[in-house]
């Protein structure tokens, strides 16, 4: 026994010498969702499972490319969150971030890297303008509301650029897909219906405008034609959010733009649907025609954007109180 002490202490030593025991490490490739409660699933009647996000996943999961090699999901998507939300501190974007380096760096696997990102932002930017202390409630016309409405395309445009600059710097081989916005009014008729999908168009101008640079190596997935007139058909009972069938057309236009092809929809959906509108024919993924030099000279964009804001969301006070609600104040 005596002559087995010293190699018992030997055998120790070099277990306490040893390194620890790395963390569990990551074996499959990853899809990363960031955005608002769309990307939460507010709207499905089952939030976890049947929105947009839940739904793409697990048609990827189940695809050739991931059948075998397996994927996993992180959905960073927080109800009420904004464009300029996104680049706090902590927040998605930086999360975002934290998981693609810590795979990068993860040697245990080739195979575990962040391949797909998904992006939905800006609807919760618009509905900021019409929270209870907002000019734009208040006098429409005005210019405090004008130029807050400025303020909110230049945000966005900025904030989603940055977004797309960040990520596609720390992921290079990525496929990242961003959502265009839909109007929840569309097809119910009367003026808050022209309002609401002018102001949506322009909104969305913005967004196919950053995804366009070749530089930023993003793809629109566009669901506002699929949406227009459609709304009581695709819109929840909240009059804003998707409801099951609005989240899995989302997710077959969302799957469809990740692997490059055409979106497989119903006979009825490949069929437009006539609606009043303002302005000009939409035209364009997003649903927007670039304005010539005339047009932009005698356009009344301020205007109708101004009247779009507080009008076209049926009962803004209603609708500013679940933003913040979701925004947990």
């Amino acid at each position: 026994m005596r002559r087995l002490l010293p190699l018992l202490a030997a055998l120790l030593f070099l277990a306490l010498l040893a390194p620890a025991a790395p963390a569990a490490a990551k074996e499959t490739p990853a899809y990363v969702a960031l955005g608002d409660s769309l990307a939460f699933g507010v709207g499905a009647s089952d939030p976890t499972g049947g929105g947009y996000v839940a739904l793409t996943y697990d048609a990827l999961r189940k695809s050739d490319r991931y059948r075998d090699r397996g994927l996993e999901l992180v959905n960073l998507g927080v109800p009420g969150a904004t464009s300029s939300d996104l680049l706090l501190p902590g927040s998605q974007l930086e999360r975002a971030l934290n998981e693609i380096r810590e795979r990068q760096e993860d040697t245990s696997s080739a195979d575990d890297n962040v391949e797909i990102i998904t992006i939905d932002i800006g609807g919760n930017d618009l509905l900021a303008l019409v929270t209870s202390d907002s000019p734009c409630l208040a006098d429409p016309l005005g210019p405090e509301c004008q130029v807050l409405l400025q303020q909110m395309m230049d945000t966005l445009e900025e904030n989603l650029t940055e977004v797309l600059r960040r990520l596609r710097g720390a992921a290079p081989r990525a496929a990242i897909i961003v959502l265009d916005l839909y109007s929840p009014l569309s097809g119910r008729g009367g003026a808050e219906d022209q309002v609401a999908d002018f102001a949506v168009r322009e909104i969305n101008g913005v967004t196919e405008g950053v995804v366009s640079d070749p530089e930023l190596g993003a793809d629109l997935a566009s669901v506002y034609p699929l949406f227009r007139g459609r709304a009581a058909q695709l819109v929840a009972d909240d009059n804003l959010h998707p409801n099951d069938d609005g989240h899995a057309l989302i997710a077959e236009v969302v799957q469809a733009a990740i692997e490059g092809r055409e979106p497989v929809l119903p006979k009825d959906l490949m069929m437009p649907v006539a609606v009043e509108e303002l302005g000009r024919p939409p035209l364009g993924e997003g649903g927007l025609q670039p304005l010539t030099a005339q047009d932009d000279e005698g356009s009344n964009l301020p205007l109708l954007l101004a009247i779009a804001i507080p009008v076209s969301m049926l009962g803004a006070a209603a609708i500013a109180g679940a933003y913040l609600a979701a925004r947990g104040r």
